[in-house]
């Protein structure tokens, strides 16, 4: 009997001293605190990069979604940025028909007076997705 407790003692021992620590744990006791706050301020000049990414990248598309014919925007609400795509391509996709009909209809091969062009003419020509 006291044989199986000692085994058991041992092995709860062992066990205790085999734990992994945590990355947290082996960070902080073997870094010296100057790596610490170097690693720190690189993170946090990471997340201002990548909050500066984010921005321009939704600033563009609030530029886009200005520049898309305003009928395609009928309903209340912001649409995603994958929606905001797919009417881009949409509309990209109109002005090309637009373009190659006219030009097909010209023989002389002039430019075409886009400018002429209605947000209602557009719609006609865009797919609805």
């Amino acid at each position: 009997m006291e044989k199986m407790k000692t085994q058991a003692q041992q092995q709860t021992a062992t066990k205790i001293m085999n734990k992994k620590k945590s990355p947290t744990e082996f960070v902080a006791r073997r870094t010296p605190p100057s790596i610490i706050q170097v690693e720190k301020t690189r993170r946090v000049a990471a997340n201002a990069r990548e909050r500066r990414r984010m921005n321009g990248l939704n600033t563009a598309f609030d530029r886009l979604r200005t520049v898309l014919p305003s009928s395609m925007f009928q309903q209340q609400r912001r649409f995603s940025k994958y929606e905001t795509l797919q009417m881009a391509q949409s509309y990209i996709a109109a002005l090309q028909s637009i373009l190659n009909h006219n030009t097909s209809s010209d023989n002389d091969h002039s430019f075409v007076n886009v400018s002429s062009t209605t947000d209602e003419d557009m719609d006609d020509q865009t797919v609805n997705y």
